[in-house]
Order: structure tokens, then sequence, then C-alpha cells
């Protein structure tokens, strides 16, 4: 989970395993205005975007999920990307970093070699469009890859009858490899790949889902978190802690949760309590 967190860290594990490689001219081409408004993106992404869906090396539709989630701390946990890795670093050591360089952008290193900029180059509560750059240099080698990740983030909201609100979202993710010289081992490495990437969308959207569960459940721990955190600007502060207040339920934990290996399991594996 460490180099999953938030949306935008899917960036920064997409490619890094050994020796990746560029597919270029192997995949079927996608009308980019198909798939997003692209008159909505601004003019200075907007070619770039549509270049990386349209000639992209990977593609990969995520499976629609739904979960029991206030709007509003929905969408603070998916547009502030800081704050939600503050949650997990609290919980399990991680060696990935986060900065905000500006009102939209955002830098990531994992601590193995990758580091991704991105762009939130549209956010609406019912889309969220990112585009980012990832570099990565092999540790172990002179093995070094460019790329550019365009991520799609579809949201709906709905009631139940019980009036509880809920999030059904899906991610999208399109992988353009702009290194040159790749193509030569492309079908050995596909496979590992297409799988790594299916596994980092699918993971992308159950992760969000976990951050809203643990906020609710353990809200006095939340608000401190964020109370914590520099990065975020006062009413990004105030506004999330003032939704984990009106969402507190009556059950509430006034302590932190806690995240315990499975040791029967994965490695990645975690339960909750």
């Amino acid at each position: 989970m460490a180099r999953r967190i938030g949306l935008g860290m899917i960036t920064a594990a997409v490619l890094t395993v050994p020796a990746p490689q560029s597919w270029a001219g192997l995949t079927r081409r996608i009308d980019p205005a198909q798939v997003l408004p692209l008159d909505q993106l601004p003019a200075e992404f907007r070619e770039s975007v549509a270049e990386v869906i349209r000639d992209h090396t990977f593609h990969r539709q995520g499976e629609p999920d739904s979960f029991p989630c206030n709007a509003g701390l929905y969408l603070s946990l998916v547009n502030e990307p800081v704050l939600t890795l503050a949650l997990w670093k609290d919980l399990a050591e991680s060696p990935v970093q986060l900065r905000r360089l500006g009102a939209n952008r955002y830098q990531g290193e994992d601590g193995a070699g990758t580091t991704a900029t991105w762009d939130f180059v549209l956010r609406t509560p019912r889309l969220h469009v990112m585009l980012a750059y990832l570099n990565y240099a092999s540790p172990r080698s002179t093995a070094r890859i460019d790329a550019r990740i365009v991520l799609i983030l579809h949201t709906a909201y709905y009631r139940e009858v019980n009036s509880e609100t809920y999030v059904h979202h899906d991610v999208e993710a399109f992988v353009k490899v702009d290194s040159r010289g790749w193509k030569t081992l492309a079908r050995t490495f596909r496979p590992v790949i297409e799988r790594l990437l299916e596994d980092q969308v699918r993971e992308a959207g159950q992760f969000v889902s976990l951050m809203s569960r643990l906020v609710v459940m353990h809200p006095n721990w939340a608000t401190q978190i964020a109370a914590n955190q520099a990065q975020l600007d006062s009413d990004a502060r105030s506004r999330f802690c003032d939704i984990v207040a009106q969402n507190r339920q009556p059950g509430a934990s006034n302590g932190r949760p806690v995240v315990i290996a499975n040791s029967g399991a994965e490695p990645a594996d975690t339960r909750r309590r």
C-alpha cells in the first residue's frame, strides 16, 4: 500500500519493475474526445492529455466500486493527497514523500527510484483528471524510464433507502512511455506491466474507500493529523475537520486505528481494527 497513497501516487508505482519496456504501435488508438470533455481542460494541458490517451502504451479501466461515504469527505480525500498520505503514514511506515508545489501540482517520490510530478487538470465533484510525468531510475542498473500518465476518476453519488450516502466511482489510466529503445523486449514484459497496472488501478479506488472508513471510525485521530499538516492551507484544514465532525458516528472511537500485517496472506495484505 505504501506506493498507492491517494489517487496521484499510482503514478509512482505503475512502471517500477525491472527493465520496463515501451510498446509503441502495439495498442489500438482511442479517440480522446470519446473519453473526456477536452473543451473543459485548460488549454495548456489539452494536447498533452489527448496525446497520452490517443497514443497510449497501456490502458486500464478499473471495475466500478460503491461504498458508504459522505460526498464532502470523499472529495477532501481525493482533492488533498497530502492529507491522505499523512493519514496513512501515521499508521504504517512508508518511504513515500509528497510535496505540494502549487494549487494543482504535486510531486512524489517512492524511495525506490521513481519520481512523479502531476497536475490536477480538472477537478469537479463528478470528474477528476490528472496528468502525471513519471521518471524512473533503477538503483540497480542504468535503466531509466520517462512516461506520462493520464488518470481519470468518474464519480457518482446516491442515497440508499436508509438515507445513507454512497459513492460510486471508477478509475481509468492511460500510460504513454516516452523513453526510446525499449521495443525489443516488448512482448516479454508487456504482460507483467499490464498486470501491475491493473492491480494499481483497482487498489487506487479501494484505497479511498479504506481511508474514508478509517476517518469515520476514528474522527479524533483524523482531525489531529489534519491539524498538523503545514502544507494544507487553513481553509482546507478547517473544512476537513468540519466534515469529520458532522459525520461522527455514535460508536466512533476516540483513539487511532491500528493496521496489522496478516502473516498468513500476501505481504501487501492487511487487516484493520
